[in-house]
């Protein structure tokens, strides 16, 4: 399933691809990507009013990006796996690739490269990627949308 985010939800994007969905962000001026083959596979999250009307869009009333992903958990759901969790480029949303350690050493701080032994990169926009301290708080945030979906299904 692709999640299709417009102009006014690039942090809805990046929330999405952290949680591993598929979760382009079309900027402003930019045409919506379509799915011509399988239509049925995409959904366009909105805060445009204008466009709410059409089908396969959601209009998405939240400001804050966290209340956003609750506002759209209910399509979502289906689709999550902690198994995908933060596999995405954040960036370009393209799937990360595991890299070794010994081809990232000019590419990322020399502390970095001393103190963490997994790096994954974007083959699309090639950002590095590891475990540092703003990982622990995605998946703390992570954990947190987990127990908020369980408790909502109970």
């Amino acid at each position: 399933m692709i999640f299709i985010c417009d102009a006014m939800l690039g942090k809805l994007a990046r929330y999405l691809r952290m949680l591993g969905l598929d979760a382009p962000y079309i900027r402003q001026g930019e045409t919506v990507l379509s799915s011509p083959k399988e239509p049925a596979h995409t959904l366009v999250f909105t805060k445009s009013t204008a466009k709410a009307g059409r089908p396969g869009t959601i209009l998405v009333h939240n400001n804050d990006p966290q209340e956003q992903v609750l506002e759209v958990k209910k399509y979502i759901e289906p689709y999550v796996d902690p198994d995908a969790f933060m596999t995405r480029c954040m960036e370009c949303n393209v799937q990360l690739i595991e890299v070794r350690k010994e081809d990232i050493e000019s590419f990322v701080p020399e502390y970095i490269y001393h103190h963490h032994d997994e790096f994954r990169t974007c083959p699309s926009c090639h950002k590095v990627y590891w475990e540092g301290s703003h990982a622990d708080e995605m998946h703390l945030w992570l954990k947190e949308f987990l127990q908020k979906t369980l408790n909502s299904e109970a």
